[in-house]
This record gives structure tokens, C-alpha cells and sequence, in this order.
């Protein structure tokens, strides 16, 4: 029989349709003819000069957007690859001895009847011994409820009188939000870590083991898993695989400079020690995992990265979906900023000098040059027609493909044709994603001059519903 893991794996990776498959085969030769001419324009066309000095200062202030972001990913290029080596070493010389603390998962929920029982049961699959599950379901008015307390109740009567399982914790509050869930989930747990589970994802047997492993180093106090989307499906899903992919693995620069400031919902470990000493989950802001990031890095305590915790989640399968993500995470930062300012250049011994002196405002900065993307690629596409010069997209779609590469051939689970073969293309995917943020951001900046707020958002999912 298959676990629940592979099962949940299968749904999130197996859902497809002849169109779905067809459109996507579609646009991506259609990709692939626009890359293959990018390679024969230096052959075709003849570039030549254009004397207009207003679009030459303009193509100037394009190129200084661009390297300044460039630098930072080159350098994280540099680094990412000695993590391996760092963690060869903390291997050697950490003290090897029995460590198998008690862990809790917690799981909120709100509205998800189609993938939290699945959820559950992939981290009832764990291969680590010592486990309880916390799920906290926050006022849903969907059929969650009934699902949960008919599988807690058939659960510890299968279980009644066997030892060394792990435990089922449910309970059932009026809606808060994610962050007032959390909070009960973890005023709920017992465990010596935490770990933070969204309802919609696919553990991996070894993830919450590899998350352990990390909190053998007593200087750590968090841990941020390896999330990727499992719904590769639609365009939309694909390209959230490519940005995921491209996010967490730059997360092993990360950890070597300790500059960590996102700990994502979906998969992230922490000291009980930490909630102890910094407080719970913000239940105002609605991005609470990146407003409990900052706070741990504001309280001086190391995040590293857990490439070996793999957690697969549903990304969202429309734009809309997508939309709606971007909002919230959008705003959420902005506000989480605004409540920490005072970690912008900070010069507090505490703190990571390189985090709030370059990390931190680069953010920001990236956001300026986000709001100034469409101007800027559409002035860039009006120069290279004009001057039949596209040398800046070739040398833009050279460097990104070489990064995807890297990537890919990094980790043994993606060295698949499929993902290699996106590689060429993926810069021009990204499009898709720099709309969107542009929309997330404009949208926010509205809400915020205007005053409004935004909820716990969620997008339909396509899970598949356990039977019980």
C-alpha cells in the first residue's frame, strides 16, 4: 500500500488534464522560440547606436537597478555551495550523543475539509519516534470538524493500549486567525520543539527528524524547512515550482551569514525557548510567520536552513489565487517592517550587521525597483527594437539560466528532463511573477494610505478528500 505521503504527493503531482498538458506544451515552445531568437539576433540584426541621450541615462539607471540586486545573488552563488561543507564540519566536531526531544506539530486550520486529514496522516508517517500533533481549527464552517473528531476518535481507539505512537491533540476555538490557532496550538503542545505545519502540505517521512537534527547545534534556536509546491499541474503551479526552488536554495547563503528573516508557515522549527523568551504568534499581523522571524533575529537567535525537511504544499493553481497570496504576504511585510524599524541599520551587538545594514534595506530596495519593473521593461524592450540590440536580455536569460542549472543539478530530485528543460525559459516565466508582485504591491501601498486590512486569506483548493 502506498503511505500517505505518496498519496498526497501523487495528488498534488498527478492531477492533469490532455488541455492543461497541451496549453502548457503550448506556451512553452512558444518560450522557446523567443529564447532561440534572442540567440540569433547577434547573427540576423545590426545593432547600432541610438543618439538619444535622455534613453541612454535612462538605460544607465536600468542597468544600476539590476546590478545592484545581481550583486547579491552572485554573491549568494559564491556561497551556497560551502554550506555543505559547513555542515560537514558541525558534524564532525557537535558532540554526538542520543538527542530525541519530544516534538509537537502544529497544524492550524481554517476551512480546509479538502487536505488537513491528509496533512495529519503524512506526519503520522513520520520516521521519527517521539511526536505529537497539535491541530487547532479556527472557527471553520466547513466540514473539517466533523472529519477530525470522527478520525481522532477512530485513531485512539485503533491505537488504545499501543506504545510509542504519536498523539492527536484537536481542538476547536471560535476564529481568531492564524496566529491566535498557533498560539493555542502551542499553550496546547508539550514538546521541546516546535514545529509549524500549514493544513495543506505533504510531509516527508524524514522531514521532521532532519528539523531535529538542526537543534543538536544549542545555538540554534529555529529552523526553516525545504518547501517546494507539489501542484506543478497548471503554468501557475510550475511557476511557483521555478520560485520556490530558486528562493530555498539561495536560503543555504542564508544560513552560513545567518540571515535568515522568513520562516515560512508551511514548514518551520522552533526552541520552545523562543516563545518563552519573544512571546507568540502576532494575532495583528497577518503575515505572523515573517512578523515571529524578525522578532527571533531582533532577539539576537540563530535561523538555519533544513534542506533535508522537504514539506510539498499546494501553491495556488490561478492567477488570482496567486494574487491573493501576494497581497497578503505583501502587506504583511510592510507592516512587519514598519513594527521593526528600529532593526533597520541597527548597531545593537545583538544584531547581524549584515542583516540590517544590507539584507534588510536591499529588501526595500527591491520593492523600489519592483514598483518601477513595468516602466523599466517596457522602456528596455523599446530600446533593444530601436538599437536591434537585445544583448541585455540574452546576458539576463544566460545568468538565470545558469543559476536554474545549478539548482537543479544541486539536489538529485530535480536532475528530471522536464525541470531541466525549463531552465532556458524560466526568465520569461517570471514575468508572470513580477506582475503579480507589482499588483501585491501597488494593492498593498492602496491599503495602507487608505487603512484597511486584510484577513486570513485562502484560494479554493484541489486536494483530494480523504474518506472516512
Amino acid at each position: 500500500m502506498k503511505s500517505a505521503f505518496q498519496k498526497k504527493r501523487r495528488s498534488f503531482q498527478n492531477r492533469k488534464g490532455t488541455s492543461v498538458r497541451w496549453s502548457k506544451l503550448g506556451v512553452y515552445l512558444l518560450l522557446y522560440v523567443v529564447t532561440l531568437c534572442l540567440f540569433l539576433s547577434p547573427i540576423v540584426l545590426h545593432p547600432h547606436q541610438l543618439n538619444s541621450i535622455l534613453l541612454q541615462i535612462l538605460r544607465l539607471i536600468i542597468i544600476c537597478f539590476a546590478t545592484i540586486l545581481l550583486a547579491k545573488y552572485t554573491i549568494y552563488m559564491i556561497f551556497c555551495p560551502f554550506y555543505e561543507l559547513q555542515t560537514a564540519k558541525k558534524k564532525r566536531y557537535t558532540r554526538q550523543f542520543l538527542y530525541e526531544p519530544l516534538v509537537s506539530v502544529l497544524i492550524p486550520a481554517w476551512n480546509e475539509e479538502v487536505g488537513l486529514l491528509s496533512t495529519v496522516k503524512t506526519v503520522l508517517e513520520s520516521d521519527y519516534p517521539r511526536l505529537e500533533i497539535v491541530v487547532v481549527n479556527d472557527g471553520s464552517t466547513d466540514r473539517s470538524d466533523e472529519i477530525m473528531r470522527h478520525f481522532v476518535a477512530r485513531y485512539e481507539q485503533e491505537t488504545q493500549g499501543v506504545a510509542s505512537i504519536p498523539t492527536i491533540l484537536y481542538h476547536y476555538q471560535p476564529n481568531g486567525g492564524k496566529g491566535s490557532a498557533l498560539n493555542t496550538a502551542i499553550g496546547l503542545s508539550h514538546g521541546e520543539i516546535l514545529v509549524s505545519i500549514d493544513a495543506d502540505c505533504a510531509v516527508h517521512p524524514h522531514a521532521i527528524s532532519a528539523f531535529v537534527r538542526c537543534f543538536q547545534d544549542w545555538t540554534v534556536m529555529a529552523a526553516v524547512g525545504n518547501v517546494r509546491v507539489g501542484n506543478t499541474r497548471t503554468l501557475i503551479g510550475t511557476l511557483q515550482y521555478l520560485e520556490y526552488l530558486f528562493s530555498f536554495y539561495f536560503k543555504k547563503a542564508d544560513s552560513i551569514l545567518n540571515t535568515i528573516y522568513i520562516i515560512g508557515g508551511a514548514a518551520g522549527a522552533f526552541r520552545r525557548d523562543v516563545f518563552e523568551r519573544i512571546g507568540g504568534y502576532s494575532t495583528k499581523n497577518i503575515t505572523e510567520d515573517i512578523d515571529l522571524s524578525v522578532r527571533i533575529q531582533k532577539a539576537g537567535m540563530r535561523i538555519v536552513y533544513a534542506p533535508g525537511a522537504v514539506v510539498y504544499t499546494e501553491g495556488a493553481s490561478t492567477i488570482t489565487g496567486l494574487m491573493k497570496q501576494r497581497l497578503r504576504w505583501k502587506r504583511g511585510r510592510f507592516q512587519t517592517f514598519r513594527e521593526h524599524r528600529s532593526l533597520f541599520f541597527s548597531t545593537r551587538a545583538e544584531h547581524n550587521k549584515l542583516l540590517t545594514w544590507v539584507i534588510l534595506p536591499l529588501a526595500v530596495f527591491g520593492d523600489v525597483q519592483l514598483g518601477c519593473e513595468p516602466f523599466f521593461i517596457l522602456l528596455l524592450y523599446l530600446f533593444s527594437w530601436l538599437t536591434q540590440d537585445f544583448s541585455a536580455f540574452l546576458s539576463g536569460l544566460m545568468v538565470v539560466s545558469f543559476i536554474f542549472f545549478v539548482q537543479m543539478l544541486d539536489d538529485a530530485s530535480h536532475r528530471r528532463l522536464p525541470y531541466l528543460l525549463l531552465a532556458p525559459i524560466g526568465w520569461m516565466l517570471f514575468y508572470i511573477t513580477t506582475f503579480v508582485e507589482f499588483y501585491a504591491l501597488i494593492v498593498s501601498l492602496w491599503y495602507i494610505i487608505s487603512r484597511r486590512d486584510l484577513k486570513w486569506q485562502k484560494w479554493q483548493r484541489k486536494g483530494v478528500t480523504d474518506t472516512i
